[in-house]
This record gives C-alpha cells, structure tokens and sequence, in this order.
C-alpha cells in the first residue's frame, strides 16, 4: 500500500517533495506524484498493489485503519510533509494494529534530513531517504522484513534498538525515471484552481541547481539537471489523453526552464505532433524571454508561475537566489503582453524582514501585472540554510508548525504574528483590486466562485481563500 495520509482535519493536503500544502478555495489537490511513480516500479515486479490518496477521495485514519486491517499488506509506505508531521509519523500505530506484519516506510524531505525523528516511533521500520522509486522496490522484494541491507534507507535494528543509516542511494538516470501509473488513482477529484478543470501532472525534469537559502528541492531530487527524453515525455501527455480524457497538465518540475534548449525541444514537440494541450509551470524570471515564452504559449502555455519572493533587494541576496526586482518585472511583463497569466509567489518574514521591507514586497506585487499572487509565510525547513539560521539565532517559536499557512519566526524587531497579520492585510490589498477580480471571473468555471464565496464565509478571513 502506498498512501498519501489522512489531513488530521480532515482537509485536503498535498505531501509532494518539497512542496506541501493544504487544498483551499483557490489552491488544489495536486496529484500524488511519488506514490504513482514508485506504484510503476513496484508493479514491474509483479506486486499486488494499492495507492490511496486519502485527502483526494475523503478517507480518514478510522476508514484507512478498516482498509489495512481487511488487505493485511505486506508493505505500507506513506508521504510525509514537515506541517503534518507529528499525524503521519502517529499513522504508523493505526498501521502496526491493523496489520502486524507490515514493513512501514516514510518518506519526504524532512524524514531524509531528520530521520532519527521518524525512527522515535517504535512502528515505523525505515526513512525511505530521497528519490524514492528504487529503494521501494527494493524494500518490496526483501523476504520476511529483511530489510537491512537496502541502501538509502535508515532504520532502527529490531534486536538492538540502534539507528543505522545505509549509504545513500544513488539518482535514476534520467532515461529510467518511470511515468505515474495514474491508473491506480481514481483521478476525478485533482481539479485546477478557479475553473475547476481536470488535470495530471507531467514531470520531464529531476534535480535544482541552484542554491536559494530557503528551499529543500535538493534533498529530494538532489543539484543535478535530470531530463528525461523528450519523446518518453510527450508520449505520456499523449496516454494521459487517451487514457483518462485530460488535457491540461501541471508540468512538474523544481525550475522548469532551468536548460533553454530542453523547452524548446518540448515544445515543438508538442507543436510536431499537432497536440491541443493546456499546461502551467514553474519558472525562474532569469532563465526566460519573450522568445521562449512566446514558443512555449505556442505549445499550450496558460499560465506560468515566478518565484519573486521579496521586493527588497537585500532580503533577496541573504536568499542566494540571485535575480533582482528588474529582471523579475520584465519577465512578468513579457508573459504578460503575450497573453499568459502569471501568477506570483512571494514569501513574508525571511531573515532580515522588517515591517518596511514587507511594505516593499506587497508594493512590488501591486506593481505588477500579476494575475494571481500566493504570500506565504518564510518556513525554515529542516535541510535549508534558512533552518540552521532559525535554529542558530533561537527564531523558532517554541509552538512552530513549520507551516507556510502561518509564521513561526520571531524574527529581532519583527514577530511572528505580525508577519500574519501583514499577510492577511496583502491578500486583501492585491485581491479586492476590480481588475483582479475581474480576471479571476474570466477564468473561472461556473459555480467556482460560489464555491469561493462558501469558503470565505466560513473561513472569516481572505487569507484562508488562497492557501
């Protein structure tokens, strides 16, 4: 069994490498890409298997429980994310009741940079470390829970109670890294933002070079650009059609256009076999231009989103993500002027932030000719510079959640609760605006914005609307 686990609220949560994330309004449940892709592997070897995403079709921890209990699965690997992670590591007393002799595994970026953590649950058997796909499969195959000689795994010994950390397991070539078996999912329920449109997602690229202070992108999928053929690539597009009738895709990756000549090979292959796909992506604003943007609208680019982060430049060199406020407006503007809409990610409350400097940020965002704008609270995730920092300066509030939704730095001069108020007040300045709404309406699918309008009503705030 492969599981994406219960939300302990019962809301929707994806649990995807580096990013996790609740379903609002206006945010979605994205599909379980790791779980589909480590389904493919496994069943190769002839494996009987089950893939749950229990936020996407409504299971809870009572229903998973019944579930296990009734298959008895040898196996029983699950999707971990750092704001969850005291309920996914308590799922692993719901799955040792339910089925004894169960190997259990975890995996996720905080389990790989923290993995004594999980192991402090007596039912939890190894951290699956990293890139997922074959250490699974090689966990499936070992014979009565023998599973000590598994590389990229740690685990705690049965007989002695001792933490051992396997050597790393080495990346996929970029040739073998399997598609998503979306046919183990019922795929009805992964729905885009605002028009409600049906989408999978499509991931040609492994691997971030880069080195933003903030991220855990290389813990997963490590620093090396991974591209699969271009050809494998499409024919998934293509079997995603004729398969289950999908046309807009999310294209997955940590820096989409991080290699030029790769897009640019992607798209016209799209273009060359004649193919009516909608798809989003990911985006640096220094590895694009209006020729690429124009190229990549030609092959069904909608909407692309940019990492912008800060309107303060000093605040954006102590994140080592080396762009500036001028390059970031004029790549927000040439996919503007093209037509694409452009969503904007920014972040409040990083190191150095003062009241003024969030000022900038929300001023930029305003600034822009931006369709959609996500404020998350700064999170120090465990394996980023910006955790050392936290934990180095004593930022962390003793009640953090290390979640995006909600600060949890008291940074000198500015607390964590102001930095939730500031965003509260940036939603609403960048959403109540006519043309923002507007476009909004423009995309939306009927009954989307009542849908909005029922969350707003019962959240009591703007920001619950975009998380």
């Amino acid at each position: 069994m492969l599981l994406n686990p219960p939300h302990p609220k019962g809301k929707g949560f994806t649990r995807e490498g580096r990013c996790t994330q609740e379903s609002g309004a206006w945010a979605t449940q994205w599909p379980p890409l790791s779980l589909a892709t480590c389904a493919r592997v496994v069943e190769r070897d002839g494996h009987n298997l089950r893939v749950i995403d229990c936020p996407a079709v409504g299971v809870d921890r009572s229903s998973l429980a019944a579930m296990i209990k009734q298959i008895q699965p040898d196996f029983v690997f699950w999707n971990t994310a750092t704001p969850t992670l005291k309920d996914d590591l308590a799922l692993a007393e719901t799955v040792r009741k339910a089925a004894p002799h169960a190997v259990t595994g975890v995996y996720g970026t905080h389990v790989t940079v923290l993995p004594e953590v999980a192991l402090q649950s007596p039912c939890i058997d190894a951290v699956i470390r990293g890139e997922p796909e074959q250490t699974t499969r090689e966990l499936c195959a070992c014979q009565d829970g023998q599973i000590t000689g598994v590389q990229g795994i740690s685990y705690k010994h049965r007989r002695d109670g001792k933490l051992h950390h396997n050597p790393d397991r080495g990346f996929l070539p970029p040739e073998d890294i399997p598609s998503p078996a979306w046919y183990h999912l019922d795929t009805r329920p992964y729905r885009l933002p605002i028009s409600g449109k049906r989408f999978l997602i499509i991931a040609p690229i492994r691997g971030c070079p880069f080195d933003c202070s903030f991220c855990t992108a290389s813990v997963y999928y490590g620093k090396k650009l991974r591209k699969r053929p271009i050809q494998n690539v499409v024919d998934e597009i293509e079997e995603n059609i004729r398969r289950f009738k999908v046309r807009d895709f999310l294209v997955w990756a940590d820096t989409f256009t991080a290699n030029r000549k790769y897009i640019e090979d992607f798209c016209h292959e799209i273009l060359g076999r004649a193919l009516k796909i909608f798809w989003t992506c990911n985006s640096r604003v220094d590895t694009v231009d209006k020729n690429l943007l124009s190229l990549m609208k030609q092959a069904g680019l909608w909407m692309i989103s940019f990492g912008l982060e800060s309107g303060n430049i000093e605040i954006l060199k102590r994140t080592r993500k080396k762009i500036d406020l001028e390059t970031s407006e004029i790549a927000v503007t040439a996919a503007h002027q093209l037509g694409i809409r452009v969503s904007g990610h920014f972040m409040l409350g990083l190191p150095g932030e003062t009241e003024k400097t969030l000022q900038e940020t929300l001023d930029f965002a305003l600034g822009l000719p931006l369709d959609i704008a996500q404020f998350y609270a700064a999170a120090p995730f465990p394996g980023t510079e910006m955790y050392e920092d936290a934990v180095q300066n004593n930022w962390l509030r003793a009640d953090s959640g290390f979640s995006q939704s909600q600060a949890c730095m008291d940074l000198p001069g500015l607390p964590a609760h102001r930095v939730d108020a500031f965003r509260r007040r940036a939603f609403r300045a960048f959403y109540m605006r006519p043309r923002i709404l507007r476009g909004l309406l423009a995309m939306a699918r009927p009954g989307t914005i009542r849908n909005a309008g029922r969350e707003l009503k019962r959240c009591g705030k703007w920001a619950g609307l975009f998380e």
